[in-house]
């Protein structure tokens, strides 16, 4: 899951990279994202407690998949403190397919989009 989570976050920087002007720009542009992301892994701001104007995230989160599935696994071997953080959370491990669907997906998205702002953006000459 870390090495799969890697991967998006390598695709979303270098489709910021390729759109923005200079690496100050990049990481302004990819900071607000990752945040969101970050705050939206489940743990910290839960789906079950979540706002009906932040559901939508979780379903394309890459921190909540790779979240949800180390959780989940761990909690196993956790008794008492892992059963409530499951139940606090709603981790399931329903979704692991799902999330390798989501996350391959954005990869290959986000890099297709990289190719074309680079193209588009940047002049890149053969």
């Amino acid at each position: 899951w870390s090495m799969l989570l890697f991967f998006v976050y390598d695709s979303l920087f270098g489709l910021m990279a390729a759109i923005a002007a200079n690496a100050s720009q990049a990481q302004a542009l990819s900071s607000p994202v990752l945040a969101f992301f970050m705050l939206c892994n489940g743990f910290i701001i839960t789906k079950p407690a979540a706002p009906l104007f932040v559901q939508w995230v979780f379903p394309i989160s890459p921190n909540f998949y790779a979240m949800q599935a180390i959780v989940v696994r761990l909690a196993k071997d956790a008794g008492l403190a892992g059963q409530f953080v499951i139940s606090y959370t709603g981790y399931t491990d329903s979704e692991n397919t799902q999330g390798i669907v989501v996350m391959l997906a954005m990869i290959v998205v986000l890099r297709t989009l990289q190719l074309v702002a680079l193209r588009s953006l940047h002049k890149v000459q053969k």
